[in-house]
């Protein structure tokens, strides 16, 4: 009388396949997660690179050149401390506008070249400091009136 059951060649085949699956599944969610701490750190970066460029624009910090700066304190007391400081830059750049010039604020992660650390970028245009308050009013009429000609009424249409 024959007994029901595996034999030892099925329950070999039966881990063999199991680990496998689990190594597969195991190499997805370390790629997930490492994902998941990017996409993190670029919006941490992003949170960052806007503070900074609002500080610009309202006038707390000068639109000066800066090079590899760390955030102070109060701007980076709710991340880990553990982790690498985050660092900004500012860029100025004349634009083809009177009275307006073209900043760049770049924020990264304070690590070596080797690792690749992340860098975000945003750019606008604001008021030239140096400028007169004649052309800044004169620049501020000039694309109030562009943007007012640019739009188009509902009846027009």
């Amino acid at each position: 009388m024959k007994k029901a059951g595996f034999s030892l060649m099925e329950v070999i085949l039966a881990l063999a396949i199991l680990a496998g699956a689990i190594a597969v599944l195991g190499e997805a969610s370390r790629q997930a997660l490492r994902n998941a701490a990017v996409a993190r750190d670029m919006a941490r970066a992003q949170l960052l690179c806007e503070s900074k460029l609002a500080e610009i624009v309202t006038g707390i910090i000068p639109a000066q050149p800066v090079e590899k700066a760390a955030f102070d304190a109060t701007t980076t007391a709710s991340l880990d401390p553990a982790e690498p400081a985050w660092l900004y830059s500012i860029e100025t750049e004349p634009t083809g506008e009177d009275g307006l010039i073209s900043v760049r604020v770049t924020v990264t992660r304070d690590l070596p070249a080797v690792q690749r650390p992340l860098q975000f970028s945003l750019v606008r245009w604001v008021p030239d400091p140096s400028a007169t308050p004649a052309e800044q009013s004169d620049q501020a009429t000039q694309s109030s009136n562009s943007t007012s000609a640019n739009v188009a009424s509902p009846e027009t249409k």
